[in-house]
């Protein structure tokens, strides 16, 4: 394993280099918005388009690979990436932000399908999972500590976003002294269509349409809620932190009880928990926004009820389609979750600019209750009871970033027999005699 790790840590260290800088940028916008006096619903449109430029990416990347290569895509996207940021100080106006966004997007999910791609290909099938586990912690460690950079300096400086730009650009360093061969594998993902995928696991696309609808504003408009509720920069950046660190945290328990339960029922639990805490969380911020460590606490743990949402999805779709199958359906999940997280932070926006700060978790608010409901309606309709026997995998954590990424679950490898015909044979082999 520590020969594997070795070999690989370049493609770590190029991933967390490339997230320090583009989640201080994401958060960095947000303020900088503000200050230049953008409004709520101009920075969720702003963020929808930076999650259009990433639906774009995905459908693209495995084209640029194929033509360019692994280094010179990377290198490319690094380029776009880097001018990007600067260009955001360069030329303040909405509509030029909306098109650099796009652009943003686009470079940063490239850049993750290389990264990716490239992973896959080196990881060897006995430590897929380990290495799926590693990556997964080095995103949201990274996430989580970019934000601690905003303590450097104000976001009205230059400072922040030549940093920002410095960190995406060093990216390209350990990427391109590895000597790690480029991988001969294909980089296209077998898609299956969204109909099959509601007709197998409806379920699972109601919950990462819901992880969208819901991360794609928390990644986007955090920086806006927490800024209207006069948090300095250095109280936003140690509130965002903790959200991110202690909600992986949370996710662990909530996703390893879904492996012990019906996952169904433990993701309307999630839906149904996440709507009392968006409720608390948007009286707090109207009625009481000086108790920060109150507000603290409760994104914390919904945080950690929503991170758990899309890897739950993705648990129960295994257990619903052939494990061989799995990289062809997680895709289709991947881009509904890029779909919901387009549509989100507009709609966010527009609530945060008619609610105040508020508005945000009043949002979640009503995402959450009407998707609990639609939840409920499915469990009813379908009058099947999904004991732990039936669970063809356990749950596993993991990032929403691009399809390459999936042929590292750890049960992507595994091809069996259809779901129903195993549960079958186990509860015939369980009868005595």
């Amino acid at each position: 394993m520590r020969s594997i790790l070795v070999s690989i840590m370049a493609l770590f260290l190029g991933i967390c280099l490339l997230l320090l800088g583009n989640s201080l940028l994401s958060t960095l916008l947000v303020l900088r918005g503000v200050a230049e006096g953008f409004s709520g619903q101009y920075l969720g449109i702003m963020t929808s388009v930076y999650f259009l430029g990433a639906l774009v990416a995905t459908l693209m990347a495995s084209t640029m690979i194929k033509r360019m290569g692994h280094i010179r895509c990377f290198t490319f996207c690094t380029a776009l990436l880097g001018c990007s940021i600067l260009a955001y100080v360069l030329i303040i106006s909405p509509v030029a932000w909306l098109v650099i966004r796009f652009f943003t997007g686009f470079g940063v999910f490239v850049m993750y399908t290389v990264i990716e791609s490239w992973l896959n290909g080196q990881t060897q099938e006995a430590y897929r999972s380990r290495v799926f586990s590693i990556y997964t912690l080095v995103n949201l460690v990274a996430i989580a500590a970019s934000q601690q950079l905003l303590r450097i300096d104000s976001a009205t400086s230059y400072t922040l976003f030549i940093l920002a730009s410095f960190l995406v650009t060093a990216a390209i360093m350990p990427v391109s002294w590895t000597r790690l061969q480029q991988p001969h594998v294909p980089v296209d993902m077998p898609s299956m269509s969204i109909l099959k995928l509601f007709d197998a696991a409806p379920v699972a696309v109601t919950g990462v349409v819901v992880s969208g609808l819901i991360m794609g504003p928390f990644w986007g408009l955090t920086p806006l809620f927490v800024a209207g509720l006069g948090y300095t920069e250095n109280q936003l950046a140690a509130f965002i932190s903790l959200s991110i660190l202690g909600g992986a945290l949370i996710q662990y328990p909530v996703g390893r009880w879904s492996d012990r339960m019906d996952r169904r029922r433990v993701m309307l639990v999630a839906f149904v928990f996440g709507t009392l805490l968006a409720l608390a969380m948007a009286l707090s911020a109207w009625y009481l926004p000086i108790e920060r460590a109150l507000m603290t606490s409760l994104s914390v743990v919904f945080c950690g009820l929503v991170l758990a949402v899309y890897p739950i999805s993705v648990a129960h779709l295994v257990d619903r389609i052939h494990k061989d199958h799995l990289v062809a359906g997680s895709s289709g999940l991947l881009m509904l979750y890029g779909l919901g997280s387009f549509v989100g932070p507009a709609m966010a926006g527009v609530s945060l600019q008619y609610l105040g700060a508020g508005g945000l978790p009043a949002y979640y608010l009503i995402v959450l209750a009407l998707f609990s409901l639609v939840l409920s309606v499915q469990l009813i309709r379908s009058r099947i009871i999904e004991r732990p026997e039936d669970h063809e995998s356990q749950y596993v954590a993991m990032v929403r970033t691009s399809p390459n990424v999936l042929p590292l679950h750890p049960e992507s490898e595994q091809a069996v027999g259809n779901p129903e015909e195993r549960r079958s044979e186990q509860r015939e082999s369980a009868q005595p005699g």
